[in-house]
């Protein structure tokens, strides 16, 4: 085990610890984002196949802390091995092997060191939970081979020339297969090839040459077959060095397109076989399963949650699931509140294309003594006149980072004297401020027009982040307006 690793799995473990305490504050996130970064970088210096799963893991638990804050899952993909790294697959105690002949030694030498790069099961949906990743595959004697995906779906090479999306199976109508692999110790004018079968055929090959590279790391395109995409079926891809295989690594190109389909919403996380509403007021948490099939590692995919015909949630991942079968993620009302009664939409996109969408009703509490009480929609503004006319808005309710006060602007009917309301404002998902108040009839009357005002006590300016302010009367919710702060940019 590396000094290097067993540094940065204290630091998981710290960070581990501070999360469990409940600590969210930006100096814990920064650090988290730091070990992230760390950690990726690892991966051009960490050969053992365990300690890069383990890496990993330990990015996409903390990832989650980030989401849940930020709204904006990290890049969690670890750094390609270094040129001149071998990947080391061995167990930590080995019976001591026959000796070998010097020939061996040679074909032994010049096998091809594989980079495995194969996603390790993973979902992101439900923060909170540590990720154990997929059981490494077995060694072989000599080498392995990381293959990736070049096609519509975004799976690309890098700007330095790595695969950006490995894996080992691939979407119908992927237009071309990359491999990339290390060959280390060849002899020079030693004669090698590759070669790809499908159905015991040689589909592709590259013809017999003498090793003559200065450098052991090749990338090269071994299936092209433009806007139709490679021919889907089971494919293996050969490496010949010495005139013997040093290395046979099978992936696959899916026969069915990508699909999600048979959408379903539940306010509980068992699924369910058929949608059950109207649901009843004060759900938190909306839970939406569905089917699949086609999906192949990379592809993004998108979860809008809409609110009277307007987008309220955005939920984006890259798929890393199984090709076909369920899935699962949820929604939760921002600063934990119920959701506002009313009527909404769940939708799924597929590589920017909409797959299917359903609808849900959250019914008004019967039992509410404000319910002819109501707030009107909330305006976000800089500022306010005396009429409640707002000043400065945002058409995309964005705001510069040298923001020092933000107003909520709002109209309300019905309401009475002495009736509960509050105002609960969010950054990030957690909760910043709140204020609550018994309603006063004579000075506000019983409709009208009202606002609200954040900002920092100490005159500051307001930190960058996505925010929110959400309105009750009486503990339900009303209204949620969402609007955003812009970070701070240094002049270059």
């Amino acid at each position: 085990m590396s000094g290097l690793f067993n540094t940065l799995q204290e630091r998981y473990q710290v960070l581990v610890a501070r999360k469990e305490k409940g600590e969210t504050r930006e100096e814990f996130l920064e650090d988290v984002s730091s070990f992230i970064a760390d950690a990726q970088r690892a991966g051009a210096v960490t050969a053992d196949l365990g300690e890069r799963s383990q890496l990993r893991a330990w990015m996409r638990f903390l990832a989650n802390t980030l989401y849940d804050a930020t709204g904006t899952y990290p890049d969690t993909s670890l750094q390609p091995l270094a040129r001149g790294q071998l990947i080391d697959s061995r167990p930590e105690r080995r019976e001591k092997p026959a000796p070998l002949s010097p020939l061996a030694w040679v074909l032994i030498g010049g096998a091809v060191i594989v980079i495995v790069t194969l996603f390790s099961l993973w979902q992101p949906w439900g923060a909170g939970e540590m990720v154990t990743p997929s059981p490494l595959p077995t060694p072989t004697p000599t080498a392995r081979l990381a293959v990736a995906v070049q096609a519509a779906v975004g799976g690309t090479l890098t700007e330095e020339g790595t695969l950006a999306h490995p894996g080992d199976t691939f979407c119908l109508g992927t237009s071309e297969i990359i491999a990339e692999f290390t060959l280390d110790g060849v002899q020079p004018e030693t004669k090698w090839y590759w070669e790809v079968h499908r159905n015991d055929e040689i589909v592709a090959s590259q013809p017999e040459t003498l090793w003559g590279r200065s450098e052991s790391y090749v990338t090269v395109p071994v299936l092209r077959n433009g806007p139709e995409g490679v021919e889907a079926g089971d494919y293996r891809l050969l490496i010949y060095a010495g005139g013997e295989v040093v290395s046979a690594v099978p992936f696959r190109v899916l026969e069915t397109p990508p699909r999600i389909y048979n959408l379903r919403v539940s306010d509980v996380p068992e699924p369910v076989s058929e949608l059950k509403e109207p649901f009843a007021s004060g759900l938190r948490i909306i839970y939406l399963s569905y089917e699949h099939e086609g999906m192949c590692q990379g592809l993004e995919v998108v979860h809008h949650l809409y609110y009277e015909g307007d987008l309220l949630q955005e939920r984006a991942i890259p798929w890393s699931d199984a090709p076909e079968g369920t899935a699962q993620i949820s929604f939760q009302a921002p600063g934990d509140q119920p959701f506002l009664p009313g009527d909404y939409e769940v939708a799924v996109a597929v590589a920017g294309e909409e797959q299917d969408r359903v609808g849900f009703t959250i019914r008004k509490s019967t039992g509410d003594m404000g319910a002819r009480s109501a707030f009107g929609a909330v305006t976000i503004a800089l500022g306010v006149q005396p009429d409640g006319t707002p000043i400065l808005t945002a058409p995309d309710r964005g705001f510069d980072w040298n923001t020092k006060v933000v107003y909520a602007i709002f109209d309300y009917v019905g309401m009475s004297d002495g009736l509960a309301w509050m105002a609960v404002w969010s950054r990030n998902g957690q909760e910043v401020a709140r204020e609550e108040h018994f309603w006063d009839a004579e000075t506000d009357g019983t409709d009208g027009t009202r606002w609200v005002a954040y900002y920092d006590e100490d005159g500051r300016t307001l930190p960058g982040g996505d925010y929110s302010v959400t309105l009750y009367i009486r503990n339900v919710a009303q209204r949620t307006a969402e609007f955003s702060i812009r970070f701070y940019v240094p002049p270059e």
